[in-house]
């Protein structure tokens, strides 16, 4: 049979996963797509469009994106219980899985299907994790310089219990990899043109191991921000008290998603709440800013932020 396009074979099969060999892939489609179903999983040879929101979807559905040298075409594996059907052409990109594209697009859930589905597997298995892949080969799109920042810095394994020996680990150890140079304050503005870029997405820029939660850009944005106006007062001034009060603010202003709920969840957790609060990695992240001061009020155990001055 024929679908219009790719919606029109979603609206028909309803399938509750589906497997995407992509040539270009664009992260608006991806996004919709995602909406639209319970797994799925894409392979693509780029170059990809609107990488950050393709983060963004990953990190917030089931979804995994990997990288494959090359395809040759596109097709779509929808799955329904045992059922498998089988789309061909059309790449992956939001008017497509709106139905605003018109496209025909081959149908099949027979031996096509079989076919398709089987090379998707191939193809799987010879793939790699878009992270795990040099951002160049992605392609040098308009959100290229954010994406490679925080794809590179995702990859980064830092340990430590305080702040600032984390962020010279990061300068010293991983900063020409991740901003292309170590000079202290390149770094911090390069960092802080790609949280900018990515205020209104909930990307994760690192990964906290002691809380388990993952740091992402609207956190690291929004704490910045919500430091212009400290509620509190210091010693030396205006100021906010404890880690865990700048996350509950900043969250007033993040984007609603899976990941931010996750951070609500555990602020009301007595015991998570402490393990916030010790945390140095997004301390770290605020430093590396080079927007944020912090100091340590010993009456109540806990960090005081201000803007750097």
């Amino acid at each position: 049979m024929l679908c219009i396009s790719l919606d029109a074979c979603l609206s028909e099969h309803r399938p509750d996963s589906v497997d995407v060999a992509t040539r270009m892939l664009g992260g608006l489609g991806l996004r919709e797509l995602a909406s639209r179903v319970k797994s799925l999983r894409v392979i693509t040879q780029g170059p990809i469009l609107g990488k950050l929101r393709v983060l963004e979807t990953v990190d917030n559905n089931d979804v995994e994106v990997r990288y494959v040298p090359k395809l040759f075409s596109s097709f779509y594996v929808l799955r329904k219980g045992d059922r498998a059907c089988a789309a061909f052409g059309g790449d992956l990109f939001l008017d497509a899985v709106e139905g605003s594209a018109s496209g025909l697009l081959l149908a099949n859930c027979g031996d096509d299907a079989v076919g398709a589905a089987e090379l998707f597997e191939k193809l799987w298995s010879r793939s790699r994790n878009i992270l795990d892949v040099d951002p160049y080969l992605l392609g040098r799109t308009k959100d290229w310089g954010a994406y490679r920042v925080i794809a590179e810095l995702r990859r980064v394994e830092v340990r430590g219990e305080d702040e600032e020996d984390l962020v010279d680990k990061i300068v010293r150890g991983y900063a020409r990899r991740i901003f292309g140079i170590d000079d202290s304050d390149e770094v911090a503005r390069r960092f802080w043109s790609a949280i900018f870029a990515t205020r209104d997405m909930s990307v994760k820029v690192l990964g906290d191991p002691s809380t388990g939660l993952p740091v992402t850009a609207p956190l690291i944005y929004y704490s910045v921000k919500v430091l212009r106006s400290p509620p509190d007062r210091c010693q030396d001034g205006p100021c906010l008290r404890t880690t865990a009060k700048l996350l509950e603010r900043a969250l007033r202003h993040a984007p609603q998603s899976k990941l931010h709920s996750a951070w609500r969840e555990a602020l009301r957790n007595g015991a998570k709440r402490r393990e916030i609060e010790r945390s140095p990695y997004l301390p770290a992240l605020l430093l590396l800013t080079g927007k944020v001061e912090i100091g340590y009020d010993k009456s109540i155990d806990a960090r005081i932020y201000r803007l750097r001055r």
